[in-house]
This record gives C-alpha cells, sequence and structure tokens, in this order.
C-alpha cells in the first residue's frame, strides 16, 4: 500500500512538472486517401489550468497545402484525469463529428503512410537543417526551416512566421527544389518552429513535414506542410 502510495506521489509530481513546462499536444495520424491525395491528422492534450481535455482534428488537401472546405474541427471537454490516463478520449469524442468529411475524402485509417524521418531528441535545441535518404525508393530529401519572429521590448513573440526550403532529389539523381509553407503569414504569440517528423504516404508520391508550433509558454501545438512529389 505504500509503494502504491509513493508510486502516485511522484506520478502526480511527474503531471505537475510537465504542465509547468508546457502543455504539449499528442500528434495523431489519422490516414491517407488511396491514392495520397488527402492527409488526415489531429492532436490532443489536457489544459490543466482550465481542468478541459482538449482535440483538434484537420483535413489536408496535399496539392494544395491546404485545409479541405470545412475540414478543421475542434473540441474542449471538461473533464478529470486521474494520474497516467491519457486525454485521447477527446480525440474519439470528435472523430464521431468529422466521420462525412472522413468519408467523403476516402481516408482509410490503416493508410498511415511511411516516416522518413522522426525527430528522437528530447532537447529543446533546433535543427533547422535536414538531410535523409528514402531507402525504398532510392531518393534523398535536403531541408532547410526558415523561420522569423517580431519580438516586443521584452523579447517575447509577438508573431512568427516560416517556410520550408526543400530539395528532392530522385533515384536517377534529378534534383527537384520546392517551397512550401507561407512565409507572409504571421502566427500570434508563436515563438518558434521545429520540424518532427517527415512522412510519405503509400503511393510515394505526398510528403507530409510535421511542424510544431511552440508558444511564449512553451505549449506545443502542431501542423503539417505538404507538397505532391510525383
Amino acid at each position: 500500500m505504500k509503494k502504491t502510495i509513493l508510486f502516485l506521489a511522484v506520478l502526480s509530481l511527474v503531471m505537475i512538472n510537465t504542465v509547468s513546462a508546457g502543455d504539449k499536444a499528442e500528434f495523431v495520424n489519422l490516414g491517407f486517401s488511396p491514392d495520397g491525395s488527402y492527409f488526415f491528422f489531429g492532436q490532443h492534450g489536457f489544459a490543466a489550468d482550465i481542468s478541459k481535455s482538449y482535440a483538434d482534428l484537420y483535413m489536408v488537401d496535399v496539392a494544395a497545402n491546404k485545409f479541405v472546405p470545412a475540414g478543421v474541427y475542434s473540441g474542449e471537454y471538461v473533464v478529470k484525469l486521474e494520474p497516467g490516463q491519457s486525454s485521447d478520449g477527446a480525440l474519439f469524442s470528435l472523430l464521431e463529428t468529422a466521420l462525412p468529411a472522413r468519408k467523403k475524402y476516402n481516408i482509410d485509417y490503416l493508410l498511415k503512410g511511411r516516416p522518413l524521418y522522426i525527430r528522437i531528441s528530447d532537447s529543446d535545441e533546433e535543427i533547422d537543417v535536414l538531410s535523409f535518404r528514402d531507402f525504398e525508393t532510392g531518393s534523398s530529401f535536403d531541408l532547410q526551416l526558415v523561420q522569423s519572429a517580431e519580438l516586443d521590448s521584452e523579447g517575447q513573440a509577438v508573431s512568427s512566421s516560416f517556410y520550408i526550403e526543400m530539395k528532392f532529389t530522385g533515384s536517377g539523381g534529378v534534383e527537384v527544389p520546392f517551397t512550401i509553407g507561407h512565409p507572409d503569414f504571421k502566427r500570434k504569440d508563436v515563438a518558434s518552429y521545429r520540424i518532427e517528423r517527415v512522412l510519405t504516404d503509400p503511393a510515394n508520391k505526398s510528403i507530409i513535414i510535421i511542424v510544431a508550433k511552440i508558444d511564449n509558454d512553451l505549449n506545443i501545438r502542431y501542423m503539417v506542410e505538404t507538397v505532391r512529389i510525383r
């Protein structure tokens, strides 16, 4: 019994420390359409300051690199999470509202694609230049994350923006440059950005770049930039 109480006390302390360091959402890959034209993803987490679990869902037109019409869903749910419990119930609840869109764009939860890059460092170090190879297709990728922020007199970010320069080299050695994102779009209170993952669809035609948005309070939310390479 004493061991159980001690375990719960330690776990509670870990949860408190995690919240104090910022609220980090959990990214969820919800699948592609069979031809890779559409990508569905979500995120969920728990906002301790308001005792609510939250979830967001996004349906993306890959070629256009934008959400489909009415393709964004958000929800907040009042709930008390016990130590060790997940906020994924918020995501499951919100998924029910997105079922018509999922069917319309033929999203298959099982079509997750393949990871090409996964950030594994636990540090907050920003890596703005990436190079990696897709050994299945023989292609290679060079990415540079270019970001800028407008700061106030205290050094806090008022707004920020970014874009990604990507060089795709096919198995035949032909290099194709892409500029991905919207450098003129400023996001309020976002301090910096970080590339977390890069994946391709099962047909190897689409590239999905998962980007973390980090605000002044170290809260982390996710977005994606997308491009069709074939």
